[in-house]
């Protein structure tokens, strides 16, 4: 790369993007006040933030390339360290580092990203806020980017919080219709609280470590965990980590913020909630991962997390009518298919479902983004039908997301995710309960994948024709859709199982990363499979996947007929389900309004009747006071000297007696 420093242009190149969007925002402003010709300088900022990404995807690849280049156990590219905070044992430095996990994140987050951005100039073109959002959009990439290259938990969390702010500022992005605020309102609560557990598990840490520098807390892990008296501790930083991966990456029980998140833009749903910012918590398990593995009881509570989680994401899916909602229950569940690896061990395996639920669920994203761009934006699918002939571009290409998703053989996620279930399997005991959870749960996926694909571009136009005429979109959205749809079909060469007798390239390349957490977790036992349980594992996936996706196809390719039915013979059961199992009525039931009411009796009671009352009593009483007093003032003489008088006698009577 020319020298380690160029390693900061990564992340600032979207800073410096971020800021000049933001200049042509108020340029724009100016603009429009001035003559009216405001639209003119909005139109930079596609292209200043689409270069600013192409420029950190550049330096990615050359980063890529310079590590590939290095001997495996050596992979390592750091830059400069300044000292920032030195108090006491404690130091914290700031400093940027570049290895095999790192770098799959960074062409991850660019490449994905710099499609995003590419299709957002087209979906967002003439809305008032067009450089507003490309700042946002950029502002987002460089907190993302600062979290994966951050050598510590400190340069880690800035970029945690900074994704954050920006999720809360994108999902809010139309905040004039209301509910759009309210979603980013309470996707920024949710994650506070996983936060808050983050911070006390980081505090534990400096307690066990005295360090926050992530490469030394993994190389301390194994003394820390032999001492009794530190493991129990440890265990309980690790959990408490954990908590804050289950509200960044949306597991139970803070996963309700997801779905209300598709409040947003579409391309903040393929960018935020697809591709990055939920894949923050899967990344920081895998970065810290002998933390994890140092105590089997604590990769079995991610797996049961991450097993429960995919289940109820995949079950809300089944009856959503919103398409993006369809893809946002089915995020939740895919997460929980990641969590599940890790609870496995299965550490690359994660990383390599993370790598292609990007391509395929980004791909899957911007696809319902463009039918709803194309349908005037129309968000039900019992409102659509027949759009493969008005939009052939963007059904060619969904489809080949949807086969992905579903796990169809041979693409992409039926490789990752058929990984992820073999070695939840070889684990046995108690794992193999989660592994039929899996099961279970991949077949739902199938189903849901082909409701949504048959409800959107089969069967009967169900839409207004006098008023909707769907229409395919310009090439700037339909090309970055080719790209992910390629990706999503080809992605599945990067973890070829050992049945096909060739090398799995992401596990080989990640092992320098995950080599201690699988040190920590072979002390407890070694899990394999024979090649013929593995064949046996691929083929059971297979039919899985091409049953249910078929079943689902059929179900609904005729209409909206067997939702309508289920609504009208079960209509408790389709508003559990569609109501994600009421978890998040239960949440409002017991929390949100208990703390608006307890809220509003503060806020009026408390403030304005006892609080203000007393001010205003007091206030009240010394004008009262005050005016009854001005009347012994009237100017005459006699009664003055009458006053002054009395108060001599009165002074005179206290100095005698008192």
């Amino acid at each position: 790369m020319g020298g380690t420093w160029l390693l900061w242009f990564i992340p600032l190149l979207p800073l410096f993007g971020a800021a000049a969007c933001g200049l042509i925002h108020f340029a724009t402003l100016a603009a429009q006040k001035g003559d009216g010709s405001g639209k003119r300088p909005s139109a930079l900022a596609p292209l200043v933030a689409c270069a600013a990404i192409a420029g950190s995807l550049g330096l990615s690849i050359a980063a890529f390339k310079e590590l590939a280049a290095l001997p495996a156990d050596a992979r390592v590219i750091e830059s400069a360290v300044w000292e920032w905070i030195h108090a006491g044992s404690l130091k914290l430095d700031i400093s940027l580092v570049v290895d095999p996990l790192s770098a799959v994140m960074l062409l991850v987050v660019t490449g994905v990203g710099f499609l995003i951005h590419v299709y957002s100039a087209g979906y967002m073109k003439g809305d008032p806020g067009y450089a507003k959002f490309f700042a946002y959009l950029n502002l987002f990439v460089f907190s993302m980017l600062m979290l994966v290259l951050s050598s510590s938990l400190v340069g880690l969390f800035v970029g945690w919080e900074g994704v954050g702010l920006c999720s809360y500022l994108l999902i809010g992005f139309w905040y004039e219709k209301g509910w759009p605020a309210e979603a980013g309102q309470k996707a920024f609560i949710a994650n506070r609280v996983g936060d808050a557990s983050f911070l006390i598990g980081s505090f534990i840490l400096i307690k066990l470590f005295g360090t926050l520098d992530m490469s030394d807390i993994n190389a301390a892990v194994a003394g820390v965990a032999s001492d009794p008296a530190k493991a129990w501790w440890l265990t309980v930083g690790a959990l408490c980590l954990f908590g804050g991966c289950t509200g960044k990456s949306a597991q139970l029980p803070l996963f309700t913020w997801l779905p209300d998140a598709m409040a947003g833009p579409t391309p903040v749903s393929a960018l935020i909630h697809a591709a990055t910012m939920v894949t923050a918590g899967v990344y920081l398990v895998v970065r810290l991962n002998p933390v994890f593995a140092a105590d089997p009881a604590v990769m079995t509570v991610i797996g049961t997390v991450g097993a429960l989680t995919a289940l109820i994401g995949g079950t809300s899916a089944i009856f959503q009518r919103d398409i993006k909602k369809v893809l946002a229950y089915s995020t939740v569940s895919q997460l929980g298919y990641m969590f599940l690896g890790l609870g496995s061990g299965a550490f690359a395996s994660a990383i390599f479902h993370l790598v292609t639920h990007a391509f395929f669920k980004g791909l899957l994203f911007l696809g319902a983004g463009s039918v709803i761009h194309g349908m005037h934006d129309e968000q039900d699918m019992h409102k659509m039908g027949g759009l493969k002939h008005h939009m052939p571009k963007t059904f060619a290409t969904f489809l080949a997301g949807a086969a992905a998703l579903s796990g169809l053989p041979l693409l992409s996620g039926f490789f990752s995710k058929d990984e992820i279930l073999a070695h939840t399997f070889a684990h046995g005991g108690f794992h193999q309960v989660l592994w039929g959870i899996g099961i279970v749960t991949a077949a739902i996926t199938a189903y849901y994948t082909w409701r949504m694909v048959a409800l959107t571009f089969f069967g009967k136009e169900r839409f207004d024709h006098h008023h909707v005429h769907p229409h395919e979109s310009p090439a700037v959205m339909w090309v970055p859709l080719a790209v992910l749809a390629v990706l999503s079909v080809f992605g599945g060469v990067l973890g070829l199982p050992p049945v096909f007798h060739v090398a799995h390239q992401l596990e080989t390349w990640l092992e320098p990363v995950t080599a201690p957490g699988k040190a920590l977790l072979a002390m407890h036992g070694t899990h394999t499979l024979s090649h013929a349980a593995e064949w046996a594992l691929l083929g059971l996936g297979s039919v899985i996947a091409l049953v249910f996706a078929t079943l689902g196809f059929r179900a609904y390719v005729g209409g909206t007929a067997r939702d309508e039915n289920v609504e009208r013979t079960k209509p408790a059961l389709a508003d559990f389900l569609v109501g994600a199992w009421k978890i998040d009525a239960k949440y409002y039931a017991v929390i949100v309004y208990p703390a608006k009411l307890v809220a509003f009796v503060t806020a009026v009671f408390v403030d304005q009747f006892a609080i203000d009352g007393l001010v205003n009593g007091a206030g009240g009483l010394a004008t009262a006071t005050g005016n009854r007093l001005k009347i012994l003032v009237d100017g005459s003489l006699k009664s003055y000297a009458l006053w002054i008088g009395a108060g001599a006698v009165l002074l005179a009577f206290l100095w005698m007696f008192v």
